[in-house]
């Protein structure tokens, strides 16, 4: 769902605005679906139940607050459904791994700069 913003950042080019925003609605409406089914139900094909850490990738790079509140939700059921982090380290290691998508220095400090203080 959201493999043209990870190829786009992968060669240090930041995802459009709109198309963006329209691509993490529908994806927070897919989680919600999957959340609220029994764990043993929820699917791991991207496209019908995308990938938390591409959704969390983008909502931060749209700075959107109210769809980051959703997913943190969200977050929380699947990570203490699995027994998994928290919801602090769940964020800790997917941005880590989003600035290691930085093809050079400078996009990665432009990226570091473009989520500072998202989600505070």
């Amino acid at each position: 769902m959201f493999s043209e913003m990870i190829a786009g950042l992968r060669c240090g080019i930041l995802p459009e605005p709109g198309p963006l925003r329209g691509r993490c609605h529908a994806a927070i409406t897919k989680k919600l679906a999957f959340v609220r089914l029994p764990p043993v139900y929820w699917e791991t094909d991207p496209k019908r139940n995308p990938d938390t850490r591409h959704l969390l990738w983008a909502i931060l790079l749209l700075r959107d607050e109210d769809m980051l509140d959703i997913l943190k939700g969200i977050i929380l059921m699947e990570q203490a459904e699995r027994q998994g982090l928290s919801l602090e380290a769940f964020m800790a290691q997917s941005l880590s791994t989003l600035f290691d998508l930085a093809p050079e220095p400078h996009f990665r400090r432009l990226l570091e700069e473009r989520l500072a203080g998202v989600g505070e």
